[in-house]
Formats: structure tokens, sequence, C-alpha cells
């Protein structure tokens, strides 16, 4: 790909938008600290990281079907303004219940989000360079939920976090219109329109599902870093500021592993995810015997250099696989699978750690996370047939 091509251009667009969306998007991080600062427990962190994940076990299947079969832009600036209008909601918010009911409207804007944008992604890329392509969509957004989290700790330090949530909602609707400009004519969607597939092919989800079922136990870990570590630092005794700090070293450190996504295809998919597995449960059994901010900066760190290993891999292995007709059908039911493990994650380690410790969680969460590699065999067993003909037009 020629340094000023077209191509190349048009993905630059699409990352700045994706940046400039994600710095705002990455607020909702700090729900779980709010919602400790008003007096929730462990169980009802989770609740809330659940609540927020079910428009995501349904919905990017479907958004990912009518992009393909009426064009992506508009509902990817529709996913943002969603996202937008909840967090401007959550500045009203200062109960528990008011806060369960602002995580179906930004559950919705997510799903419709990371779907869309990834889809455009994969479209625009050529399939030699998807994993790269794959790799700086995901610095660009993880740039922004770098920044926010660190902007976001500051203000909720010196203001609180309504007003932090105030700041990053009118942020992503000023986005909204950048972002309408920035992507004009992606993808040319008139023609997409008409190559699209009216009837989804469920054969190529059996011939990826192996990959499509890693998404379960990763998003179940994932989804305890973003609904219940930063209110079980909080519990600790850290403030908003050094909660924000630990939540941009855990933006820091996955940028920097996305970073070397490109790199990484050398080394193969499925190595690069089963290291990552691997160093994330050995973190999580580190975590318990950790309190002290320092400790804790450096496990997110870790959380964060493990994660970025397996997330790039995983869209690139299954965009490579899918025909361009049925492209978003698959990365929306790649998103849906990720969305029924997020939805599980917050409840379960919510529930373990309210019914018996937090330290168990964290032991069942390792056991998660190592329960990817076995999986990984399953992923090598079906490839050769997937690459094969499992994946035509």
């Amino acid at each position: 790909m020629a340094p000023n091509s077209p191509t190349r251009n048009q993905l630059r667009r699409l990352h700045l938008s994706v940046f400039a969306a994600s710095i705002g998007i990455s607020y909702f991080y700090f729900i779980p600290a709010f919602a400790e600062q008003l007096g929730a427990s462990y169980l009802d962190l989770g609740l809330i990281g659940t609540v927020r994940s079910l428009p995501y076990t349904f919905l990017p299947v479907i958004a990912g079907y009518l992009g393909d079969r009426f064009g992506r832009r508009r509902l990817y600036l529709l996913s943002i303004c969603a996202v937008g209008a909840a967090t401007l909601l959550l500045a009203a918010t200062d109960t528990i219940p008011s806060i369960l009911a602002v995580q179906i409207l930004l559950g919705i804007g997510l799903a419709l989000f990371w779907p869309i944008s990834e889809a455009l992604v994969s479209e625009i890329s050529s399939l030699h360079e998807r994993a790269a392509a794959i790799g700086m969509y995901a610095v660009a957004w993880g740039s922004g939920f770098l920044i926010g989290p660190l902007v976001g700790g500051i203000v909720a330090q010196e203001a609180g976090f309504q007003i932090s949530f105030l700041v990053a909602g009118i942020l992503i609707l000023t986005t909204s219109g950048v972002s309408a400009a920035a992507i004009r004519g992606e993808g040319k969607e008139h023609g997409r329109m008409r190559q699209a597939s009216a009837r989804p092919s469920w054969e190529l989800l059996y011939a990826v599902l192996p990959m499509l079922l890693i998404q379960i136990p990763y998003a179940i870990v994932l989804a305890f870093i973003v609904s219940i570590f930063p209110g079980y630092a909080a519990a600790a005794g850290l403030a908003p500021s050094e909660v924000g700090l630990l939540l941009s070293g855990f933006g820091f450190a996955r940028t920097l592993a996305f970073c070397l996504a490109g790199r990484m295809q050398r080394v193969g998919e499925r190595k690069s995810i089963g290291v990552g597995s691997l160093g994330l449960g050995l973190v999580l059994l580190l975590i318990q015997t950790n309190s002290s901010f320092i400790a804790l900066l450096a496990d997110s760190c870790l959380m964060g250099a493990f994660i970025g290993l397996i997330y790039p891999p995983t869209v690139a292995y299954v965009s490579k696989r899918s025909p361009f007709e049925n492209l978003g059908f698959v990365i929306g039911a790649y998103e849906t699978i990720f969305g029924i493990g997020f939805a599980i994650g917050p409840i379960l380690s919510g529930f373990i750690a309210q019914a018996v410790s937090a330290d168990l969680a964290l032991i069942v969460l390792a056991i998660i996370a190592f329960s990817i590699i076995p999986l990984l065999a399953f992923a090598r067993q079906g490839m050769s047939g997937a690459d094969a003909s499992a994946f035509k037009p």
C-alpha cells in the first residue's frame, strides 16, 4: 500500500475519527469507581456491567448484517451519538438504579460502534495488510482510551465524576460531526449494497467457530478489568486520579502491544493469543497479593499488554477468512459472542467477590484466562479446511 494511496488516506481518516470518539467513550471506565462512591457493592458493580453488556449479546450481528446490506457509515455515526447521549445522562445520575438505566443506551451505542468500525477497517484494507490495519485501528482507539482516563481522572478528582461525564458527553457528540466529514464516502456504499448477500451464510461461522468461542473467556476477563477492577482499586483506598492513572497505564501498555500487531503476525495469530492468555492468567493470580498504587499500576499495565496481544490477531483471523459480502455479518457475530462473555463476566466476578471474596474471584478469572490456550488447538485443527474451501463468495 503506497504511503499516500487512497486506501491509506481512507484508513487515516477513519482512524482519526475512532481516536477522537474513543477519548470520550473511555470515560465509561469510571462508572465502577463512581458507583462505588455512591455505595455500590461488588454485586452492584457486576450488575451494572452486565446490563451494559446485554445489547452486546445480540445487536452486533444484526448491525453487521444491516451494514452489509445498507452501508455502515450511518450506523457508525448513530453509535457515536448514542454513546454521547448516554454519557451526558450519566452526568445527571446520582443513584445506582439511575446508573443502571443509562447502561442500556450506553450498551446499544457500544454494541454498534465496535463491529461497524472494525468492519469498515477490514473492508478498506487488503488481506495481506489486514493484521497491520487492525493493529493501527486498535492503536487509534487504544490511544483514546489512554488519554481519556488520564484527563478524566484529573477532572473527577477536582470537580467530581458527574462533571467528567458531562465533559466526555460533549466531546463525543462533537466528534460525531467531525466523523461525518472524516468518513465521507468510505467504502463506496452504493456498490456495497448491490454486492452484499441478502442471506447470511451460517457455514462461515462454523468454519471459524473455535476462534469465535475464544471470545467468551477473553471477554469475561476483560469485563472484570473494566467493570470491577476500578471499583476494586477504589475500595483499596485509591483516589479517583490514581484510578485514572491505573486505567491509563492499562491503556498505554495495551496500545504498545497493538503497535506490534503487524510484527506479531510473523509469529502467528494463535501463538500471539496463547502468550497473551498465559500472561493474563498469571497477572490475575498476582493481583490479590498487591494493594499499593505502584503494585496495582504494574498489574494494570501487564494486563493491558497481554490483552493487546489477543485482540488484533483474533479480529484479523476472522476477517481474513470472510468474503466481502458477509464481512460485517461475520464480524458482528464475533462481537456478539464477545458480548455474551462480556455480559457474563461482571455478574460472575461481582457475585463471587461479594459472596466469598475478591481473591477467589481473581483465581476463577485466572483459570478462565488459561482456558483460552486449549481452545487454540481446535482453531488450529479447523484452519486448513477453512482456508481451503469454507470462505467462497
